[in-house]
């Protein structure tokens, strides 16, 4: 049994420790600006990386994500927001105490986006519509809401922009989304040459509008599954996770300053077969309900009008499905931040299990072996 003496030797060791591991720092200087930042801490979230990071868009899809994997890597993350309390209170949990900074900003409101960025080293943008509002147009988003932010940003003295575009951005695209993506990318690089462009491709994840749109057709839309263009389209689906793990590598990596980062998954599928596998791991016997592009857009057009927030395809939506992913040669990938992202049959278990019915709510994924990529699937 110890003495009184030993065991007050014994709390004082331990809390000499205890503070020299809270002492721990190390001096990172970014090459490309000389800044010098001061990380303290052994790493993880109780632990302080020296950086200032705005997240504009921290409230959609993909911000969560990013958030969190700024969070976990010790970053002060200012989370600006529009909507509610209950927009954001998810994403205060994902950094210690001060380091998840929530600030009410209005886009059309310079004040407010300068007060979110004026204490950060690097900003994300991550702000888009999938549709127009009657608040916010596609060019009210994504072309000057952007340059906003950019020149905003470059007059705060921010050393790093990022700006998060879209896989098929093209300022002569026949989809509006698309096209004022290309358009805001151009006046983002106007404003800040050094800006990254980020082009992720079709994102799932528990909250995307992808799969569970799948879903919501397979339990909800009486007769068969809608496609579209034949289901021919080429697409390369991308974990949301993957992306907003490089989104977090660009913080720090100096190699995509001025450059264009395009990530999309690694296998190609025409979107019937995404269909059929998505029925596949359901356990759901649908058969495809083919659809000519004028009665989809007029469909969409008719519940844009009665729906607050669509549930099919928009007609913009609905222009895109007829557009191929096809990445850019030269830009920058995963294999060029040594990222191996995921497949979508290595994933899709965890998000299409959600809409098996109860009888086959255990039913063994593995016993699924057909291939239903490109190169397996002739049409």
């Amino acid at each position: 049994m110890l003495s009184r003496s030993q065991c007050v030797i014994g709390r004082k060791a331990a809390g000499a420790l205890s503070v020299q591991t809270r002492q721990i720092h190390e001096i990172v200087k970014r090459p490309h600006t000389e800044q010098v930042f001061v990380k303290k801490g052994p790493g993880g979230r109780s632990s302080v990386s020296g950086h200032t990071a705005t997240v504009f868009g921290c409230t959609g899809f993909l911000g969560r994500y990013v958030v969190n994997n700024l969070g976990k890597k010790g970053t002060q993350v200012v989370i600006p927001y529009r909507g509610t309390d209950d927009d954001r209170r998810h994403l205060k949990i994902m950094g210690d105490l001060g380091m998840i900074v929530p600030l009410r900003f209005d886009l059309r409101n310079e004040e407010s986006i300068r007060e979110s960025l004026r204490h950060s080293d690097v900003v994300y943008n991550l702000i888009g519509r999938d549709y127009k509002t009657k608040n916010f147009t596609f060019e009210h988003t994504h072309i000057d809401g952007a340059q906003k932010i950019a020149r905003i940003a470059k007059e705060e003295g921010v050393t790093k922009f990022i700006h998060v575009s879209s896989l098929n951005a093209d300022k002569n695209s026949s989809s509006a989304y698309l096209r004022t993506k290309a358009l805001g990318e151009e006046a983002v690089l106007a404003e800040f040459p050094d800006a990254t462009i980020v082009r992720p491709g079709t994102m799932y994840g528990y909250e995307d509008k992808f799969f569970n749109r799948l879903g919501w057709f397979v339990k909800w839309l009486p007769g068969g599954m809608p496609i579209l263009n034949g289901g021919k389209t080429r697409i390369r689906p991308t974990y949301v996770g993957d992306v907003a793990h490089v989104l977090g590598l660009l913080q720090k990596d100096e190699r995509a300053l001025g450059k264009i980062v395009e990530l999309y998954g690694p296998k190609e599928y025409y979107y019937r077969s995404i269909v059929e596998f998505f029925l596949d791991v359901t356990r759901r016997d649908k058969s495809a309900l083919y659809l000519p592009k004028p009665i989809a857009k007029m469909a969409a057009a008719i519940l844009d009008q009665v729906t607050a927030v669509p549930v099919i395809p928009t007609a913009d939506e609905v222009e895109r499905l007829y557009i191929d992913d096809t990445p850019t040669p030269g830009a920058l990938t995963f294999e060029d931040f040594n990222v191996k992202p995921y497949t979508v049959e290595e994933q899709i278990i965890r998000f299409a299990g959600l809409y098996r019915s109860d009888t086959y709510q255990r039913a063994p994924y593995e016993s699924i072996v057909r291939k239903y990529t490109t190169q397996d699937v002739k049409l």
